[in-house]
């Protein structure tokens, strides 16, 4: 035991240099053995994150010795990183009754006042602190924004005046003093404050504001002047490049403009999100990219042989370049953005996504499997491999795509996917003539939503197909119509079924309103219309909408149907 103080010794220097200066004179004052065992106990489960246990060390060590102002400030830190505000200011207040001179305490319960919003209890503290050390800066800077939020304007402009007086004028003083002038809504003052100042110290920022309070005026050729006298200082000052740009937009002098607000783009100092924010403002004139493809199209080579690595500017040019109708770059950039960000579940959704918008049902397929694999058991990209083998009529592998989204739905409790996957599981069974599959599912999907058009709808339309339960396929085809009446794809189904009823009437007032929302674009629509029509009697208006089918589609068999009719109607 007699080594006991020659270890507890080191050890104080090493906990002792974690502490602020305040609390560090404390803790070297601690002699007895007791407290010090105590207290490094505090510090070791402070600086591993265990509160709790370091408030229990700490407390401990305020009973054993209560004027230990050390132990109060760390009671008042865990205080603090548990949001227990009062226990944080009585712990300070406590330790500064101990020791009125320690910066430390003071300065930390000014700012828990800040953080509670208590800005005249801040002011107070500064303003203490300024009286015990008027040499310190910060307490200077904190006046200056405790006055400015509690909107004393007065007392912050004589702060920054000490301070100036002190240091010399500076951009950041500068920018203190004119946020004065634009609280007090004295925009004139700020004006001509600025421009003095700039004539002493210059600086591109402040050449800036001055430019851009100036085009806010219309007074562009001052604004153009400062704007230059700014570039002049940093040629790649991204507000004044910005700023002079807007000054020739504005104008409407294009010509200018374009050439002022290329090098804005084509910057690498320049964050790719202010490039993109200022276009989507742009973007929104009227006729703005119709007018000026060509200068556009430029801009956005420009960013993304600025940018090739950043995916807020790939996405945005692969926006743009796909709404203009060049697919291939707009999948080539949201491909760049996967291979860049692999792990990143967004940029490979929108890859994806932009496969799928393309039609390239190959692709997808590959591109939604390997996705996958990184990221198994997502049910979009489970839905966009299964849609991928629906369209290359891949059906069983198609169906065990969709059985896996059905697991995946019932594991999340998500009716709708449910819904989605019973759909197109009895679309998927009908196609591989498994009806009775096929209207298993449909049922199934009924169930947990009676009014799924879609549902009702390819149901209904299969029975009329098989002669079967008519009645039944009636009922459910009716009910898509009554949701959605101009919907010609249900308008079809439901007028192949009354005709099938023998009610070609109605079935051509079915048929006539389906051609006038778009109908006329399906040829198994018009190949419908023409039956019901020639079964009326209007043989010539069957054979033009016949036509228009075979069009249209030439592997429906349409034209052999055109010859056994007019064959038919010569016998």
């Amino acid at each position: 035991m007699k080594y006991t103080k020659h270890i507890i010794i080191p050890l104080l220097v090493i906990f002792c240099s974690l502490l602020p200066s305040g609390a560090r004179a404390q803790a070297t004052a601690i002699t007895d053995s007791t407290v010090m065992a105590v207290f490094l106990n505090g510090m070791k489960e402070y600086n591993m994150g265990n509160l709790a246990k370091a408030k229990e060390n700490f407390q401990l060590l305020m009973a054993i010795d209560p004027q230990n102002d050390a132990a109060c400030y760390y009671l008042a830190n865990i205080a603090l990183k548990t949001d227990d505000a009062v226990s944080c200011e009585l712990y300070l207040r406590k330790g500064i009754g101990m020791d009125s001179s320690n910066f430390w305490y003071r300065d930390m319960l000014g700012q828990v006042y800040i953080k509670n919003k208590k800005l005249d209890e801040a002011i107070k503290v500064y303003e203490e602190l300024l009286g015990l050390y008027p040499k310190k800066s910060a307490v200077y800077y904190s006046l200056v924004n405790l006055y400015m939020g509690a909107q004393d304007t007065e007392n912050a402009r004589g702060m920054l005046q000490k301070i100036e007086a002190a240091q010399g004028k500076s951009e950041a003083l500068a920018m203190a003093t004119f946020n004065i002038f634009r609280m007090e809504q004295n925009w004139e003052g700020g004006l001509e404050y600025l421009i003095e100042f700039d004539k002493e110290f210059r600086s591109p920022r402040i050449e800036s504001i001055i430019a851009d309070m100036y085009a806010e005026r219309y007074r562009d050729s001052l604004a153009l002047e400062y704007y230059n006298k700014a570039l002049k200082l940093d040629p790649q000052y991204a507000p004044a490049m910005y700023g002079k740009g807007e000054v020739y937009r504005l104008k409407g002098d294009f010509a200018n403009y374009f050439a002022q607000i290329k090098p804005f783009f084509t910057s690498p100092g320049v964050d790719s999100r202010m490039k993109t924010e200022y276009l989507k403002q742009v973007f929104q004139v009227p006729n703005f990219i119709q007018r000026f493809r060509k200068q556009v199209d430029s801009i956005m080579l420009s960013i993304e042989q600025t940018h090739p690595a950043d995916t807020t500017a790939n996405i945005f040019l692969a926006a743009y370049w796909g709404q203009g109708g060049d697919n291939e770059r707009c999948k080539r950039l949201l491909k760049a953005n996967y291979d860049l960000y692999p792990e990143k579940h967004s940029t490979m959704f929108q890859y994806v996504v932009a496969i799928y918008q393309l039609e390239e049902w190959e692709n997808l397929e590959a591109a939604a499997t390997e996705a996958l694999e990184r990221f198994p058991g997502d049910p979009d990209l489970t839905q966009l491999r299964g849609i991928a083998r629906f369209q290359l009529k891949k059906t069983e592998k198609a169906i065990e795509s969709y059985r896996e989204m059905e697991k995946i739905a019932l594991a999340n409790r998500d009716t709708a996917l449910l819904v989605t996957s019973y759909s197109v599981l009895g679309d998927l069974h009908y196609e591989k003539k498994d009806s009775k599959g096929a209207y298993a599912y449909y049922k199934k999907a009924l169930k947990l939503n009676p009014d799924e058009n879609g549902v009702l709808n390819n149901y209904a339309y299969y029975l009329s197909l098989e002669g079967k339960n008519l009645k039944l396929a009636y009922e459910m085809s009716r009910k898509t119509i009554e949701s959605e009446p101009d919907n010609p794809t249900y308008l079809d189904t439901f007028g192949w079924i009354l005709f099938l009823m023998d009610k070609p009437l109605e079935a051509k007032a079915q048929f006539k309103h389906a051609m006038l929302y778009g109908g006329t674009e399906s040829a198994a629509i018009l190949d419908h219309y023409a039956e019901v029509l020639f079964k009326l009697g209007e043989h010539d208006l069957a054979f033009i909408y016949w036509n228009q089918a075979n069009q249209l589609d030439s592997t429906l068999g349409i034209e052999e149907k055109i010859k056994e009719r007019k064959a038919q109607l010569k016998k």
